[in-house]
């Protein structure tokens, strides 16, 4: 080849890697998190009634939640005040399924059954989704409901 040949040839550039998009990410380090707090709330609750374990819980966001307060992304939007009060309310629900979660585990639930079973949280949302916010299923999402179900109750024996 001449060198004005060898300057002609076009390279293929490296493809450049795909990154997972940010949800992905974020529903995978949830995943792993939760985990992590189902088998440490076992240990805990063996130490300590569920409302204290709750207080300790809050306690322990409150570093978490001056991060997010003072975060230069927190900037008010159309529906703040809106959104605040579902924030307040999601909350609320959140602080009493812990609660009800501590006592599960306190009672004598095992983490390994206590945690997939309550997982299953997604199962409200989407019955909620149908029959509140009118969303349609399809026959596999239902079958999917069914199995979820039928999950539960094995892990349960």
């Amino acid at each position: 080849m001449s060198s004005a040949e060898t300057n002609s040839v076009v390279t293929n550039p490296a493809p450049a890697k795909r990154r997972p998009p940010a949800w992905l990410v974020y529903s995978i380090l949830t995943l792993v998190l939760w985990g992590i707090w189902g088998a440490t709330s076992k240990v805990v609750s063996d130490e300590t009634d569920a409302y204290t374990n709750q207080v300790l819980f809050g306690i322990g966001m409150v570093p978490l939640v001056l991060l997010v307060a003072f975060s230069p992304r927190l900037r008010g939007g159309v529906n703040r005040r809106r959104g605040i009060f579902y924030a307040f309310i999601t909350g609320k629900v959140g602080g009493t399924r812990n609660i009800a979660f501590f006592r599960s585990v306190m009672e004598g639930g095992k983490a390994s059954v206590v945690v997939p079973a309550t997982s299953l949280s997604p199962v409200v949302t989407v019955l909620m989704g149908y029959f509140v916010l009118k969303e349609r299923l399809t026959a596999v999402q239902k079958v999917g409901l069914v199995l979820a179900m039928v999950a539960i109750y094995l892990l349960s024996l």
